[in-house]
């Protein structure tokens, strides 16, 4: 049994406010799950239903559950009320937010930079080829959609397990650390014209509808362009961030 009191706890983890307020975040589904535990994510609990219970999914599951994560069975009803998605997998955790770390001590790696991106898809998939591609370090500016928002989440299917994620933070940061800081723009020079000298760098992605920010722009150095080989207007942030990403390891 669950009492209401600690469903509404865990209900309102949907929420930023709440999200900060108890310290954790709730990630949904079998293969999210999964990476975490694989990764020794701190999971504080782990809600199943009795379906998923009788799944292969769980006897998968079952010898990567450490003794000190509790795992509780409950009724479909319960499950739907905690989880945020339309047809709920059947299994849910409740993790505690990454601690604070000092950000000095990454300041001698690449990074990305997301500046005020507002959509919570376009958030999960950077993380997600940030991760693919070894990018460990995210910045997010203020104004930014939370990167524990569950669509967030949901969207960069377990990158969270391998990146530092830090919130809030002002490109000054990275110019004071000299490091090259490139944006990505539409209008800018061709990214197959770029001159790369091995210089530590973090590349800003702007927002979806007005690009980087004025208070960004000042700092940055190169802007690179993907130029198009067919039609269309643009590219949109994840999928134009993700090329460059690509490429910028590439050279």
């Amino acid at each position: 049994m669950i009492s209401n009191k600690k469903i509404k706890k865990l209900s309102i983890l949907s929420t930023k406010k709440g999200r900060k307020e108890e310290g954790k975040f709730l990630i949904e589904g079998y293969r999210i799950i999964r990476s975490a535990l694989r990764n020794n994510v701190n999971i504080e609990n782990i809600y199943i239903s009795n379906r998923f219970k009788a799944s292969e999914d769980f006897k998968n599951l079952n010898g990567l559950i450490s003794e000190n994560i509790d795992v509780a069975v409950l009724d479909e009803k319960t499950i739907n009320k905690i989880c945020q998605t339309v047809n709920p997998a059947g299994i849910v955790a409740a993790c505690l937010l990454p601690d604070d770390f000092k950000i000095t001590k990454l300041l001698t790696d690449n990074w990305i930079y997301l500046d005020k991106i507002s959509d919570p898809g376009n958030i999960g998939t950077l993380l997600r080829t940030s991760a693919w591609f070894g990018i460990n370090n995210v910045a997010l500016s203020s104004k930014c959609a939370d990167a524990f928002n569950p669509k967030v989440v949901r969207s960069a299917m377990g990158a969270h397990f391998s990146l530092n994620i830090v919130g809030n933070m002002d490109l000054f940061e990275f110019k004071k650390n000299q490091y090259c800081i490139i944006g990505a723009d539409q209008n800018g020079s061709p990214m197959d014209d770029f001159n790369y000298d091995k210089k530590k760098w973090i590349l800003v992605i702007g927002n979806e509808g007005h690009g980087i920010s004025e208070n960004s722009k000042k700092y940055i150095q190169h802007f690179l362009s993907i130029p198009p080989s067919g039609s269309g207007n643009s590219l949109n942030a994840a999928v134009a961030g993700s090329i460059l990403i690509h490429h910028l390891i590439s050279l």
